[in-house]
């Protein structure tokens, strides 16, 4: 039975937070104000931001509004730290100021909350589990205390009736946008931060549920949480929760101050007069779209003149409580939890996935099933116990046998890869706000989806093997077979993860699935000899995992008692170990290269 819903409700008018809320999910104490002056900058030519002036205070709710474009989220992401400003081609001047003192943002990243625009949620996660996962990595908290404050923050979310419910995506049905919005929240909210930035927050909402959001939010800040968001289109039930209001044109302030003077400065400087019983913020924008440059220009140096005599105050406040910048001792980790929790908590929601989601399962083995019938139909009985000198006068007989074992070991590039390729892609997102949020490192991310997959990749080869080893009549012993072939998929794997996670799209990363089979068939054998491929070419097998793979199938299936045989096919009988350890080194080297190229893209998120 859901918890009552009553004081939700009260809290969503303005009224009381949950007395329960106060006990097990107290705030924290100490929140810092936030203020800025004369922030510019500028990627290459293009000016985002101009002289830019203003400040944040606890227990306000302030919105940030300003056409597409206008750099709007540019300044939110400069202020809470996530916008790389080092860059060749980037200049930024100006100062952000924590409690009055010049502090540089990525400092206090911590103390802020970030909720991107778009969901990043696990589809196949629940927002009980969601909430859970991220308590449990980012508080040092009891499991019965994680428990109660999760259904503390479930019941404040208004998310009790969905929160067994899993969230679901574009092909399957889930929890609804507004709760998708709430559950994105709370994730940040399970750390008790002094400050919540939310980037377009209501964008996809109905009115309902942008109003429900709204006045979530509105109750954070009237408990002294620093609440910041940019909106752009907000309804007049959504403006009128705003204390304050701040408004962007091409990167230029032309108001900042309380919600209720907006009308007023209006009217001072530009002579624009809101029509009655129309939305302030939609005339506001309305107007900024319109308008003469002029008359912009009019509010932008009203901005600014009122700055220059005192009647807006762009300096944090007062007298609050000094928030250090970090309270993690220098040289520990980073991280709340260590690296087994992450570890264990991760494979956990990996595993999940898997089981929630059979479908994909049945479609990757279905294939595989398919293909292995087929394949093996094709080269069927081509496998035969036979001497040296037998093959050596028998090539038209050996060509098919021996393209079987080439295909056999080509068969673990596509299916596994095109799975693969995929993955980092698809879960950015979420990693992504996962990551820069502290909740674990990339290593144990990466290992944990390691640790799932290996038996994932050991069952597909074994029904591979199972329905093509003995229609295609192999000698070489089953088990050997399955090793090398698990080792190719898993390789081959690694690989394609590598290249998925260099890019953001999941079409982008299609697109580069040439670029990792065309090579790996190229220097398998299977065309064409090596020996008649163009000597400033040749270099290319020795980086061609398939061709490790591919010499040692050959040994597992012939021998070596085969010498001239294996120089035809140019395969040194005196290197088995080198194949192998050649495919174990590119196994964790492509695994540690997605590890730092995963880093290197997570150490800023636009």
């Amino acid at each position: 039975m859901d918890p009552p819903r009553s004081k939700v409700e009260d809290l969503e008018a303005g009224g009381a937070m949950p007395s329960a809320y106060d006990l097990h999910f107290p705030l924290p104490k100490r929140v810092p104000s936030l203020g800025w002056k004369k922030i510019s900058f500028s990627i290459g030519k293009r000016e985002i931001l101009k002289d830019c002036s203003g400040s944040i205070n606890p227990g306000e709710f302030t919105a940030i509004l300003g056409p597409s474009g206008s750099g709007k989220t540019t300044l939110m992401n400069i202020l809470s730290g996530r916008q790389d400003l080092s860059s060749r081609n980037k200049k930024f001047e100006g100062v952000v100021m924590l409690d009055g003192q010049p502090t540089a943002p990525s400092k206090f990243r911590e103390s802020i909350a970030y909720v991107m625009q778009e969901d990043a949620l696990v589809s196949t996660s629940t927002p009980r589990e969601i909430l859970e996962f991220s308590a449990t990595l980012k508080l040092n908290k009891s499991k019965r205390d994680i428990t109660t404050i999760v259904d503390d923050m479930l019941e404040y979310l208004r998310l009790s009736s969905c929160q067994n419910t899993m969230v679901g995506n574009q092909l399957t049905r889930g929890i609804s946008g507004g709760e998708r919005k709430r559950t994105s929240i709370g994730v940040e909210l399970i750390t008790q931060p002094s400050m919540i930035f939310l980037d377009e927050p209501l964008t996809g909402l109905d009115s309902y549920a942008a109003v429900t959001t709204s006045r979530v939010l509105k109750g954070l800040a009237k408990r002294g949480v620093t609440v910041l968001m940019t909106v752009h289109q907000p309804s007049s039930e959504v403006f009128e929760l705003f204390d304050r209001v701040m408004i962007i044109n091409e990167g230029q302030i032309a108001y900042h101050g309380p919600r209720a003077s907006l009308s007023d400065f209006f009217v001072k400087h530009a002579g624009l007069n809101c029509p009655p019983h129309h939305n302030l913020g939609d005339f506001a924008l309305y107007t900024l779209q319109t308008e003469p440059p002029e008359v912009i220009s009019r509010l932008v140096d009203g901005h600014k003149a009122e700055i220059a005599d005192g009647d807006v105050d762009i300096s944090p406040a007062k007298g609050g409580s000094t928030v250090e910048a970090s309270t993690r001792v220098p040289g520990t980790s980073p991280y709340h939890a260590g690296f087994h929790k992450q570890l264990l908590m991760l494979s956990k929601r990996e595993l999940r996935s898997v089981v929630r989601d059979p479908g994909i399962l049945l479609i990757r083995y279905a294939v595989i099933l398919v293909t292995g019938i087929l394949l093996a139909c094709i080269f069927h009985n081509s496998g035969r116990v036979a001497s040296e000198m037998f093959w050596l006068t028998n090539l038209r007989l050996f060509q098919p046998y021996f393209s079987a074992v080439v295909i056999m070991c080509l068969m673990q590039l596509f299916g596994p890869a095109q799975t693969a390729i995929i993955r980092y892609p698809e879960q950015r997102m979420v990693f992504l706000r996962e990551y820069t949020g502290g909740m674990y490192s990339v290593i144990p991310y990466v290992i944990s989806k390691t640790m799932v997959e290996l038996p994932l990749a050991l069952l597909e080869c074994f029904i591979h093997l199972v329905v093509s080893y003995w229609i295609i009549n192999f000698q070489g012993n089953f088990f050997f077979w399955l090793l090398l072939t698990w080792l190719l998929n898993l390789v081959s794997c690694s690989l394609a993860q590598l290249l998925g996670a260099t890019t953001s799209t999941i079409s982008r990363a299609m697109q580069m699935m040439p670029l990792l089979f065309i090579p790996q068939i190229a220097f398998s054998g299977l065309f064409i000899s090596l020996e008649r491929v163009p000597v400033w070419l040749r270099w290319g097998q020795y980086v061609s995992y398939l061709k490790y793979g591919v010499n040692l199938g050959y040994f597992v299936e012939f021998g070596f008692d085969k010498p001239e045989l294996a120089e035809i096919n140019s395969i040194d009988s005196n290197l088995v170990g080198l194949d192998i350890g050649v495919l174990l080194g590119m196994l964790i080297l492509f695994r540690t290269l997605t590890i730092v190229v995963l880093k290197r893209k997570a150490r800023f998120v636009q």
